[in-house]
């Protein structure tokens, strides 16, 4: 169950995330403040604010940059969400209705991010990941 609500999030945090510095930026920020507000005028304005801060933040990135910039927001906003569905599980349906009506308004470009890594040489480790944590840990010398 934690896992579904956690892609959930993620997802849905990614296509908010997605839709800054596009076309659909308004629809999304619009959505999303509705969805985390849950009808509470304040807590609506707030969320309206930490997103118009992030969307600031990935317009005024170099365009070469902006994937990363919203790697790092999408981030950010996944643990908020998932914050919100865990609280409050009825806020599930409504937030896969904003990621379908989203996803369908973002430029191809926006609908996914692709991740390279790449090792080389001899004992090298590469990994990855996307919206969430690498944990590693040594084994104890025999």
């Amino acid at each position: 169950m934690m896992e579904a609500v956690a892609e959930l999030a993620m997802t849905g945090a990614a296509t908010v995330v997605a839709a800054m510095a596009t076309d659909a930026w308004q629809s999304a920020r619009t959505r999303a403040a509705a969805l985390l507000g849950r009808g509470d005028e304040e807590q609506r304005e707030l969320a309206e604010t930490r997103l118009e801060r992030a969307a600031a933040e990935v317009e005024a990135a170099d365009p070469a940059d902006r994937d990363e910039v919203r790697q790092r927001i999408a981030a950010a906003w996944q643990v908020r969400l998932m914050d919100l569905v865990e609280a409050h599980p009825e806020t599930e349906a409504e937030l896969r209705r904003v990621i379908e009506e989203l996803s369908g308004r973002l430029p191809a470009a926006q609908q996914s991010w692709v991740q390279h890594i790449t090792a080389e040489g001899q004992g090298s480790v590469a990994q990855g990941v996307m919206f969430g944590n690498i944990i590693n840990h040594r084994a104890a010398p025999e």
